[in-house]
């Protein structure tokens, strides 16, 4: 059953990728500078590098919002995540990750009555006014 659960966080990592590579690699795979594949493959590194080593501080930053201690609710809050970045890339409205992160982790708060942290939702909100 582990992974069932498991599959909604692959799908954010695709979704994420996807989303990113897109805006990196787009323009050198259409003017054939590099390949699909090695554009696919430098990506996958680099964004698991990324991940590795850096993930740490916009999830303890995420994690102040509220806390999702069940599987069930990360879960959800990785596939709502997921399923608003497909679908807004789908319609072509610019969006970002940590807006579609902050937005699951805060319904899951409203639906598992806990209270979301709002001096929190106004630091990251104000480093999307903020950074350019």
């Amino acid at each position: 059953m582990i992974y069932f659960f498991l599959l909604s966080g692959l799908f954010l990592g695709w979704s994420f990728g996807a989303k990113d590579t897109a805006n990196i690699f787009g323009a050198a795979v259409e003017t054939k500078m590099i390949s699909f594949k090695q554009a696919a493959l430098i990506a996958a590194i680099f964004v698991t590098l990324g991940a590795v080593l850096e993930g740490a501080g916009p999830s303890q930053t995420l994690s102040k919002l509220g806390t999702v201690n069940a599987i069930g609710g990360a879960f959800t809050v990785a596939l709502a995540a997921a399923a608003t970045i497909t679908l807004m890339v789908k319609v072509g409205i610019p969006v970002a990750t940590t807006q579609t992160l902050a937005g699951a982790i805060i319904g899951w708060n409203y639906f598992a009555g806990r209270l979301t942290d709002f001096n929190s939702l106004a630091t990251i909100a104000s480093s999307w006014l903020l950074a350019p």
